[in-house]
């Protein structure tokens, strides 16, 4: 981010000078009318703070979306329909190419969410890793982020797996996984440990006596995790209004601070009141969002020239495994 803000440094200064303050309004500019988008789940936590204090009258609207459906908040033919700025999976931005051709990144919002889980006490690390050769692993979303990260953690410590499909026989010297339909799957998939994301892992070791047995994150490797989900602004946007995407980029970090004190009620009566399906729910429960369970879901803003470097790098660790599961962004997506 430090390009693009020195490239408003000028303004800002002259308008600083003038005002004292970032925002249109208080600039004399017309209040701006601005949508911000996000898939519910852990993606929702990174901006709940926000949520919790929107105002009416502030100019901002936040939806909270189903998974599935934050691709299409990004990519109407009629531009004005899109998100002003959305939170989005890393791979699923950069494959997008209305994304890629309208969108510039700011930063990661989420590092990283996933745990391994397993019935029996135990604790994976890089130096035991290798002991799960032989065994069977159930992986939630196999072919998406959660699956592509452990065989990412996998290919990294040089072992070994494998996929088993149609109650395949398991191999002794690799790494055997399966696919789970979803994280509830963990009571009924035989395996001898599992790979799912928070707050569902919180849910399972709660109510089904699972331990927490590793950390991908810490298996992957660095203070920080990896880039996992991702905030994104319309190019027009940001050079139109950079100040006040400024101003917007310290209330997101405002916001991950406050999920540090801020109660499982307080949280989900915020994301619930800003769903796109106003009859829905968030699919967060708040007695599951404890201050342990927060911190495992990896939110913290991250600007794009600190992950930069980071987010290729994974993304060339997906490709490496699945070629068309993600892609290389063009030049100028990851805002300096």
């Amino acid at each position: 981010m430090k390009k693009v803000f020195s490239i408003f440094a000028a303004f800002l200064c002259a308008v600083g000078c003038m005002t004292g303050c970032f925002t249109p309004k208080d600039s004399g500019q017309d209040a701006l009318d601005v949508t911000v988008y996000m898939p519910d789940g852990a993606p929702a936590l990174a901006l709940a703070g926000m949520m919790d204090l929107d105002a009416v009258d502030d100019g901002v609207e936040y939806y909270v979306t189903k998974a599935d459906a934050i691709a299409s908040k990004v990519s109407f033919e009629d531009g004005t329909k899109n998100a002003d700025l959305c939170v989005m999976p890393l791979n699923l931005a950069v494959k997008n190419p209305k994304v890629q051709a309208n969108y510039v990144m700011l930063g990661s919002v989420t590092n990283g969410n996933l745990y391994m889980i397993a019935k029996e006490e135990a604790q994976y690390t890089a130096d035991n890793l290798s002991s799960l050769v032989g065994k069977t692993v159930g992986v939630l979303q196999i072919n998406n982020v959660p699956g592509l990260t452990f065989k990412t953690v996998l290919n990294a410590h040089k072992i070994a797996w494998t996929e088993l499909k149609n109650n395949g026989v398991a191999a002794a010297d690799k790494v055997n996984l399966v696919a789970l339909a979803d994280a509830t799957a963990v009571v009924s998939t035989k395996a001898d440990c599992f790979v799912i994301a928070e707050p569902a892992v919180t849910a399972q070791v709660t109510k089904n006596g699972f331990h927490v047995v590793g950390d991908l994150q810490a298996l992957y490797g660095g203070e920080n995790g990896y880039p996992q989900a991702v905030l994104v602004v319309k190019k027009d946007f940001v050079n139109a209004n950079g100040a006040w995407v400024k101003e917007f980029i310290g209330k997101v970090e405002n916001s991950a601070k406050w999920l540090e004190t801020a109660s499982g009620e307080e949280i989900v009566t915020a994301i619930n009141g800003h769903l796109d399906d106003t009859l829905g729910e968030t699919s967060l429960k708040a007695p599951l969002l404890k201050p342990t369970t927060l911190a495992r879901c990896g939110v913290k803003f991250i600007p794009s020239a600190d992950c930069k470097g980071a987010a290729v790098e994974l993304l060339n660790a997906y490709m490496g495994i699945n070629p068309n599961a993600a892609a290389i962004p063009q030049d100028g997506f990851f805002l300096d």
